[in-house]
């Protein structure tokens, strides 16, 4: 004879079933998988490859985030636009400035894990694009003019919002002149590019005309925000009316680097750079700052974010190292003769 189970008894197994399905799937059963996070990152500029992304990425694959060679990986992503991986995908446009605005609000609307931007217009448009969700994505910078003057965080030890990175040193507009005056003897008057549209602009403007005037050198301005301006400018020259071109606004820098070195080619004049990528494409000389641990910095910031630790608590760490590099096969052809003190002080010279 069957022994009967009391309702006490029924009552208490209903329970522990429901309280067993409740904690998650049965013996057996397939965990829920996690999604992939997906890192977006953007840049303005479509005439270069910012070199940074290269070590970023490779910190990345070094940090256990994706499996590949540092090459392949960047070549993929600039190819393709995308790399996906088991443990993280990510996301690469390249872009026009005016481009940028809508590029931020799109990975806003397909909520991306965390957004990388590269160099002042990418960084100011992911800014906007997160600023009014009530979850904001936290948005990494690489390469800000000034992070706290231009409102990107409350200060450097405290970012206090969505938004932390990595900062350059500031630009070395002085030492860019006191440097420029040195390398080519006699130089007297420099066309200086600069954009209005740039919140940059009237502080580093300020700097260069005291030390322009200190220096003896006038400064014939010409404003630019468009690589049609940047045309005018120099079509605008009278012959021999300046000596050399001066890439003052950082937008114009991180814009339009190349187009400036081919038109400066052109009137057969020396342009300075911000970084020795563009002095081996043909602008006399640099002085910026070392870029490649500011991509590897990037990756770090992004493995703490995706580990649990929000940009506000993330002081945004600043990289010194500026770098002099000088093109000696770009002065012959212009026919100057760069001073052997010129030359050992360079940390890269290319011949």
């Amino acid at each position: 004879m069957k022994a009967r189970r009391s309702p006490l008894a029924m009552v208490g197994a209903i329970v522990f079933a429901s309280l067993l399905g409740a904690c998650g799937p049965g013996i057996g059963a397939s965990p829920t998988p996690q999604p992939i996070p997906r890192v977006a990152l953007m840049h303005v500029g479509t005439d270069h490859v910012p070199p940074s992304l290269g070590t970023l990425v490779g910190r990345l694959a070094d940090l256990g985030w994706i499996d590949g060679s540092h090459d392949e990986l960047v070549s993929h992503l600039v190819k393709d636009g995308h790399v996906g991986g088991p443990r993280i995908e990510l996301i690469w446009r390249n872009l026009e400035k005016e481009q940028a605005k809508d590029q931020a609000a799109a990975y806003v609307a397909e909520h991306v894990d965390v957004i990388v931007a590269f160099e002042d217009a990418s960084i100011a448009a992911a800014q906007a694009a997160t600023a009014r969700m009530e979850h904001p994505i936290p948005v990494v910078f690489l390469h800000p003019s000034d992070p706290v003057r231009d409102g990107l965080v409350a200060s450097l030890s405290h970012p206090g919002g969505n938004l932390t990175g990595v900062f350059g040193a500031r630009d070395p507009v002085v030492r860019q002149l006191e440097l420029y005056q040195q390398i080519v003897p006699g130089l007297r008057r420099l066309l200086t590019l600069v954009d209005p549209t740039d919140k940059a602009t009237p502080v580093l403007l300020a700097e260069a005309k005291d030390a322009a005037k200190r220096l003896g050198l006038e400064l014939v301005i010409r404003e630019a925000s468009t690589a049609a301006d940047l045309e005018r400018a120099f079509h605008s020259l009278a012959p021999r009316e300046v000596e050399g071109v001066f890439l003052l606004s950082p937008s114009l820098r991180l814009t339009f680097s190349k187009r400036t070195i081919d038109f400066a080619a052109e009137a057969n004049l020396p342009v300075q750079a911000h970084r020795k990528a563009w002095v081996e494409k043909g602008a006399l000389f640099s002085l910026g700052v070392d870029v490649g641990p500011v991509g590897d910095a990037g990756a770090r910031f992004v493995d703490s974010i995706l580990r649990g630790t929000p940009p506000a608590e993330l002081p945004v760490e600043e990289v010194p190292r500026i770098q002099f590099a000088i093109n000696l096969g770009r002065a012959r052809e212009l026919g100057i003769q760069v001073s052997g003190d010129v030359i050992t002080r360079a940390d890269v010279v290319y011949r």
